[in-house]
C-alpha cells in the first residue's frame, strides 16, 4: 500500500493510496462537514463509529452534531500522520466483536450507529463488509445479553434476598494452595480424566462447577470447592447431591440460585464481582459484612472459575470437560441432574434422541463462551485437557489426558481444610437498604435495562410515556415480591 501525502487547494493536508485520493484535493474540511451534515440516525446515538475516515477531519463535526462518543475503526495498516480527536481508535481485526463489547458494553452499543467513509468503501470493500457484518453480529449479541440481563437481574435480586435470609456459615480465610488447580466442567471430555483425579486426589486442588457435581461424587472424587454462579432455578438442581455433603464449601455470589438448605448448612465462600455492573450485589454483600473473594463476572461459569483459580494458586490451571462444542451424544458427562429430570418425561415421540438433537442447534451461547476464552491473555499456565478438540481457545493450550497425568507433580501433596465463621447478618437493616435503593434511578436502570433502552430510543413523547408506565408497573410488582421474602 503506497500512501502519498500532499497539500489541498486550501492548504490543508490530504493523501492518496496507490494514486487514489482519500480526501478532497480542494477542501477536505468542507468535504468532511458536508458528509457529517448528510448523516441521519433514527435514534440519538451514544456512540458513532466511522469506518476508516483517513485523516481526522470528522470527529469534531460528529461530536457537535450528535454529542456522542466518536470511534474510528482503522483499516489502513499504518500510522497516519495526523493529530486524532477521536475518543477511540480501533484497529480492524477479526476479533472486533469482543473488542467492542469489552470497551463499551451492550447498553451503549445498542444506542450506537455506524457509517462508512465512501473512499474506504471503494478501496477496502472486503474489510468494510467484514467490519459491518461483525458490528451487526455484535448488536445481536447485545440484544441477547440485554434480554438475558433483564430476565435475570430481578432473579439475582431475589436470590440476594434469600442469601441475606439464610446464609450463615462463611469461609473465614483466604483459600490458597500451592497445588495445580483443576476446574471440572461437565462436558463429555471430563470422563477420561476422572480416574486420574481419583488416583492423584491429593496432588491437585479441585474446583467443581455445579453441573459436574453429580459426576465427581458418583466417581468418589470429593472436590475442594463447588462453584455455582447461575441465577436460574434449574441451577439449584445440580446441587442436590450436596444435601448429603454439608462439609463441602460452595463458592457463590449473592446472586446465585442456591437451595436454602445449602445456604444454611454448607460453608459459603462469597464471590464478589470486580465490575461496575455488579454494584447491586456488591452493595448487599458489603452490608452483610462477610469476607469475599474478588472474581470476574462472566457469561460462563467456567470464565469465573478461571478467575477464582488464579486467586487460589500460582501453579498451573487445568480445565476438564470444557468442550464448548455441540456433539452427537449427550452434551454433558453423565450422571447429570437436569438430564435425569428431563428423562422422566421421555416418551415415544419425545425421547433421548430428539432432546440431544435439539441441544446440538443451541450453539449461540457456546460461541460467546469460546470467543471469551479465545480473547484471554496471560494464560501461559492454563491448559485444557481434551482429546481431539473441535475448536481452539486462543492462547489456552490443549493437552491430552496422558500429558495431564505426567504434568501433575506426584511428589507434592496437600490436604485442604476450610475455616469457617458464623456471621450474624442484620436481615431487617439489609432489607431496608434494598427497598430504599430500589427507589433510585441507578438500581432501576440496572434491573430493567431493556426498558431503559426502550425509553431512551423512543420516537415520540407518547411512546416514551407508555414505556415509563410499563416500567413503573414492573417496579411495584418487584417491591411487593421483596416484601413477601422479608417476612418469610
Amino acid at each position: 500500500m503506497q500512501v502519498d501525502y500532499s497539500v489541498a487547494k486550501d492548504n490543508s493536508r490530504t493523501f492518496s493510496i496507490n494514486g487514489v485520493f482519500f480526501h478532497s484535493t480542494y477542501s477536505p474540511q468542507k468535504e468532511a462537514q458536508r458528509f457529517v451534515d448528510s448523516l441521519e440516525c433514527i435514534i440519538k446515538p451514544e456512540i458513532v463509529f466511522l469506518i476508516e475516515p483517513g485523516l481526522d477531519y470528522f470527529s469534531g463535526y460528529l461530536k457537535q452534531k450528535f454529542n456522542c462518543i466518536t470511534v474510528c475503526i482503522r483499516i489502513i495498516d499504518e500510522q497516519l500522520d495526523d493529530k486524532s480527536g477521536w475518543d477511540y481508535v480501533i484497529l480492524y481485526n477479526r476479533n472486533l466483536s469482543q473488542t467492542l463489547l469489552n470497551l463499551f458494553g451492550e447498553e451503549k452499543l445498542l444506542s450506537s450507529s455506524i457509517f462508512v467513509w465512501k473512499p474506504a468503501e471503494n478501496l477496502f470493500r472486503e474489510q468494510v463488509l467484514q467490519t459491518i457484518s461483525e458490528y451487526k453480529n455484535t448488536l445481536e449479541k447485545c440484544k441477547t445479553l440485554i434480554v438475558t440481563r433483564q430476565f435475570f437481574e430481578k432473579k439475582w435480586l431475589i436470590n440476594s434476598c434469600n442469601f441475606v435470609s439464610f446464609a450463615k456459615n462463611f469461609v473465614d480465610s483466604s483459600i490458597k494452595s500451592g497445588l495445580p488447580v483443576v476446574v471440572c466442567a461437565s462436558g463429555p471430555s471430563l470422563k477420561p480424566g476422572l480416574k486420574i483425579l481419583k488416583e492423584k486426589r491429593n496432588s491437585v486442588f479441585i474446583i467443581c462447577l455445579s453441573s459436574a457435581t453429580s459426576v465427581l461424587l458418583k466417581n468418589q472424587v470429593i472436590p475442594d470447592l463447588v462453584l455455582s454462579t447461575d441465577g436460574g432455578y434449574w441451577a439449584g438442581q445440580h446441587l442436590k447431591q450436596l444435601y448429603s455433603y454439608p462439609d463441602i464449601p460452595v463458592a457463590v455470589s449473592s446472586e446465585s440460585f442456591i437451595p436454602k438448605i445449602i445456604l444454611k448448612t454448607n460453608p459459603i465462600a462469597v464471590l464478589k464481582y470486580n465490575d461496575d455492573a455488579s454494584f447491586i450485589s456488591s452493595g448487599i454483600i458489603e452490608k452483610c459484612k462477610c469476607k469475599t473473594f474478588l472474581v470476574e463476572r462472566n457469561a460462563t461459569v467456567s470464565g469465573t472459575a478461571l478467575s477464582l483459580a488464579k486467586t487460589i494458586t500460582d501453579n498451573r490451571v487445568y480445565f476438564l470437560g470444557l468442550d464448548l462444542s455441540s456433539g452427537t451424544g449427550h452434551a454433558h458427562t453423565q450422571p447429570n441432574e437436569l438430564e435425569k429430570n428431563n428423562s422422566l418425561n421421555d416418551c415415544r415421540t419425545k425421547n433421548l434422541t430428539t432432546r440431544i438433537l435439539v441441544s446440538q442447534f443451541n450453539s449461540q451461547s457456546l460461541e460467546i463462551y469460546r470467543d471469551w476464552f479465545a480473547s484471554q491473555e496471560n494464560v501461559g499456565n492454563v491448559f485444557r485437557v481434551i482429546e481431539n478438540p473441535a475448536n481452539k481457545l486462543g492462547k489456552i493450550s490443549d493437552i491430552s489426558t496422558v500429558q495431564f497425568e505426567k504434568q501433575i507433580d506426584e511428589g507434592k501433596t496437600e490436604s485442604f481444610s476450610v475455616q469457617t465463621a458464623v456471621s450474624s447478618i442484620d436481615k431487617k437493616q439489609i432489607f431496608k437498604y434494598i427497598k430504599d435503593e430500589l427507589k433510585t434511578e441507578a438500581w432501576k436502570k440496572q434491573i430493567f435495562p431493556a426498558d431503559y433502552i426502550s425509553i431512551k430510543n423512543s420516537q415520540s413523547d407518547e411512546e416514551k410515556q407508555k414505556a415509563l408506565n410499563r416500567l413503573e408497573d414492573k417496579m411495584k410488582k418487584l417491591i411487593s415480591k421483596i416484601d413477601g421474602l422479608e417476612n418469610e
